[in-house]
């Protein structure tokens, strides 16, 4: 898949072009060129992406057109934005700024021009690299993930723990004397132990004498249908050369016959696990599994969508993560190898169980650490190396358990891949609020190219659904109407999309005192402050996200130049003290649209708020007044706005608190 962020970001220039269309008279055709220039690097991103862990120097290639694209968008907007300001004044007003307007033109041709040399260069380095077109490198990186899924029912885990109860469910469920054919689900996110459960319920003796014929079968996120068919048939007949000759020979439709007919007069159980897409069931369910005999099919698979779509009247089993307790006995029996009877010498507990506790309760992970604790020496060094360098041992181990969470990412269309690595920006264990996510991704503009005006928000919400049921974000909280509330990431899962971000320069955290801003940063997330008040220095990154978490306990105020900053979309300052009203330079950052100062202290908005004619979403929720003046009603854009209190200086104005 090519990268994401830019695909995203192209995508997005061209909706701008669409949308600001009438303020780019002038300087359109030149737009459109660049939009095209933008479009023709794209075709070479997939090979390039496939090969950045491989050359440091095609990681830097995709990088610079990755910024070239968002310098594009952000050139297009600033520039529409002035000739907007513009045009919105009066005839009087229009004919003073017209030569600021010619000017304007002017210098936006020499920007469009400049970066079009960018882009020039950087496809023409791209021979240098050996980076081919769309379509003519072939690639084995989704083969090799693949390998890393298949699964046989016949290498049953016995170290488990946990699934004793929901595996006799399971074998209920599967018995029951419904005489039509019935779907049994169990869906969770990758490494929660759907396929670990599945061979337990498979291999089960009631299980086992109820169904005359058993079957299991890898469906995997790349569906061969031929192939699927054929791995079927095989397991139902004998393995001979003339089974297997015409096996090959077969037509798609003569295979489907086949199986409906060695399936026609049994008592089936057929388990498809890892299901990925809706189509894989319809293939196999329409056309090739008979509905008899009281037969069941078995599914995993980490989308709530399929399951339900395989059976609308079976509620899926949902495998949630391990409790502490069940987390460290699994723990105890991979890293220990003494089965039941594993116990943890008392100078390992403290360190074994903050390990464990790094798992965050999901089997895989458990498993992999686990069993490369087994091969180290049980001392105290040696465990406290791994808990220290916890996310990279995880990654390059055998089983490769980050390459198996990846997979998720990999599935996810190239809107969705942007809103999972946004969620990245959140702290560890953050409950995320479900309404300011939404607005910060239509401020971001990530829903502009799907829905009609005023229906981002939608667009949105059912965005932070479609993560969910696949199982990449946790629901916490729903609402009395079920809708969801607020949300979390699994610890993994962020630590992927964090290593996903940095991969593709998408965005920084700042965790540490000592940590530097990168000029090149996009999205920032301040985790941490540094004791130098004068924030960034003389550092002016082309931030479009400015996000502070946690900094409450701040005890000076932070000095932002937002003259600096005249390309940020998002600023959310939530629980960061101000200890002085907010600067008149906040007018200067005209693309913004999302201004957070909810418990900020602040305690008067300037009068250049005014100017902020594109802000969508303005949360001043402090617990005293905040006193605005008249530009309150020059804010067209604004379509949510969060007070306790907010108080206008102005007699005509009156209270707009409430």
């Amino acid at each position: 898949m090519a990268d994401p962020v830019i695909s995203f970001v192209i995508e997005r220039t061209g909706d701008l072009l669409i949308q600001k269309l009438v303020f780019l008279k002038g300087v359109r055709r030149q737009v459109e060129r660049l939009q095209y220039d933008l479009v023709r690097m794209r075709c070479f991103l997939k090979d390039a992406d496939q090969r950045q862990d491989e050359d440091a120097r095609i990681r830097n290639w995709v990088s610079e057109i990755r910024a070239a694209a968002y310098d594009a968008e952000d050139i297009i907007e600033i520039f529409a934005s002035k000739v907007e300001f513009i045009k919105d004044k009066g005839l009087v007003t229009q004919l003073t700024h017209y030569p600021l307007k010619i000017v304007n033109v002017y210098k936006i041709g020499k920007e469009i021009g400049s970066l079009q040399m960018r882009i020039n260069d950087i496809a023409d380095s791209r021979e240098k690299y050996g980076i081919k077109n769309l379509g003519e490198g072939t690639s084995t990186q989704g083969e090799e993930l693949q390998r890393l899924r298949r699964s046989s029912p016949i290498s049953e885990d016995t170290d488990i723990v946990g699934f004793e109860k929901i595996t006799k469910s399971l074998a209920k469920e599967l018995l029951k004397g419904d005489k039509n054919r019935r779907v049994v689900s169990i869906i969770g996110m990758g490494g929660a132990g759907k396929t670990t459960l599945a061979k337990k319920v498979y291999n089960h003796a009631d299980v086992r004498a109820r169904f005359n014929c058993r079957v299991w079968v890898c469906v995997s996120s790349i569906y061969n249908h031929k192939e699927t068919l054929r791995t079927i048939i095989k397991q139902l007949n004998p393995i001979t050369n003339e089974l297997l000759d015409m096996l090959e020979k077969m037509q798609e439709q003569d295979l489907e016959e086949r199986l409906y007919k060695d399936l026609q007069d049994k008592c089936y159980l057929v388990v498809l696990d890892d299901v990925w897409k809706e189509e894989a069931w319809d293939c196999l369910a329409r056309r090739a599994f008979p509905d008899v005999n009281s037969s069941r099919v078995l599914l995993t698979s980490r989308k709530r969508d399929v399951a339900v779509h395989a059976d609308a009247l079976s509620i899926p089993h949902e495998l949630k993560t391990l409790g502490e307790d069940d987390s460290w006995q699994l723990f105890l029996k991979k890293a220990l190898g003494d089965g039941a009877n594993a116990v943890c010498p008392s100078d390992l507990e403290v360190v074994g169980r903050k390990i464990a506790g790094r798992c965050a309760g999901l089997p895989l992970a458990i498993t992999v650490i686990g069993g490369l604790l087994l091969g180290k020496k049980k001392l105290m060094s040696e465990w406290e190396k791994v808990l220290d360098n916890f996310s990279a041992y995880l990654s390059r181990s055998q089983s490769d358990a980050g390459a198996i969470l990846e997979l998720s990412y990999a599935d996810l269309p190239a809107n969705l891949k942007f809103c999972f690595l946004y969620l990245g920006l959140f702290p560890e264990d953050s409950v995320i609020s479900v309404r300011k996510l939404i607005h910060m991704w239509v401020a971001e503009g990530i829903m502009q190219k799907r829905d009609a005006k005023n229906l981002e928000e939608t667009a949105a919400y059912e965005d932070v659904e479609r993560l969910c049921s696949r199982n990449l974000v946790q629901v916490v909280e729903m609402t009395v109407d079920e809708r969801i509330k607020s949300c979390r990431v699994h610890d993994l899962l962020r630590e992927l999309a964090i290593r996903k971000a940095e991969d593709e320069n998408f965005f920084q955290i700042h965790e540490t005192r000592d940590d530097e801003i990168s000029a090149k940063s996009r999205y920032l997330a301040v985790h941490v402050l540094p004791w130098d008040t004068n924030y960034f220095g003389t550092s002016t990154p082309p931030l479009r996200s400015l996000l502070f978490f946690n900094v409450h306990d701040y005890g000076e105020n932070i000095s932002l130049s937002f003259g600096s900053f005249r390309k940020l979309r998002i600023l959310d300052l939530e629980d960061v003290k101000m200890y002085s009203n907010l600067p008149e330079g906040i007018g200067k950052v005209r693309l913004l649209r999302y201004l957070g100062l909810r418990r900020t202290s602040i305690g008067r908005l300037p009068d250049s708020f005014g100017q902020l004619r594109n802000l969508q979403t303005l949360d001043v929720r402090n617990f005293h007044r905040v006193i605005v003046s008249n530009f309150i009603w020059m804010l067209e854009s604004l379509r949510h706005l969060y007070a306790y209190k907010v108080e206008c200086d102005s007699s005509e104005t009156g209270d707009l608190g409430g």
